[in-house]
């Protein structure tokens, strides 16, 4: 008895083990449970793939992070800009429209120059209402000197972010590209895996199958 690896997708278990695992199967009642020995369904091992590739896509700041005020100040001086305001006051459009119109214009325009929030702002898209009640905030916001970078956007309010690292002395309030969290979140996910796999693999191979007529 003991462990082999020399077929792990076969067998984690030597014969005489699966031997006698076979003759537990077969010749006990298991409380009148008749249970088969299938393979884990592919469905079901897709569906656990995906629910943790999108959890961790969902957390991870590249993906999953909330927007800040930094990338939406560009959007605030367009905002003023006579261009944008003509949209706005035309009196041919209705709201509705000239409200696209304008959030057309101001997109189109920050397209022509490259910016490190690009990806954001396809991310978290802005509209006309909530950038008419942000704007007076990040006005604000940005002539007190404040770094933008560490400050959400939550809905209709901006707060500093819940990240505080030492940075040459000085409180940096920036969610990092990676956390301590993830390096644990990655551990346990493999931990959990490698642990079903051998639960899995230490049974009789599936291509047996046990006959229930011995003990049933």
């Amino acid at each position: 008895m003991g462990l082999r690896l020399d077929r792990p997708l076969y067998s984690l278990t030597t014969h005489d083990e699966n031997l006698s695992a076979q003759h537990i199967w077969e010749y006990e009642s298991l409380g009148g449970i008749k249970e088969n020995n299938n393979p884990v369904p592919a469905p079901i091992a897709v569906l656990l793939v995906l629910i943790v590739t999108t959890a961790f896509m969902l957390t991870f700041p590249l993906w999953g992070q909330r927007p800040t005020a930094a990338i939406y100040s560009d959007y605030v001086d367009l905002l003023k800009s006579p261009e944008v305001q003509q949209v706005l006051d035309n009196k041919d459009l209705t709201p509705y429209q000239s409200d696209a119109q304008a959030m057309k214009l101001i997109e189109d325009r920050l397209s022509h120059f490259p910016s490190p929030y690009a990806f954001q702002r396809k991310q978290h898209i802005m509209t006309m209402d909530h950038l008419r009640y942000l704007a007076p905030k990040i006005t604000k916001l940005r002539e007190s000197g404040a770094d933008m970078e560490q400050y959400s956007i939550i809905g209709p309010n901006i707060v500093r972010q819940n990240f505080f690292r030492l940075v040459d002395g000085k409180i940096v309030a920036k969610q990092p590209w990676w956390d301590a969290g993830y390096t644990i979140d990655i551990f346990y996910v493999i931990y959990f895996f490698a642990v079903v796999f051998c639960l899995i693999k230490g049974l009789p191979p599936t291509s047996w199958e046990p006959d229930h007529t011995k003990a049933h």
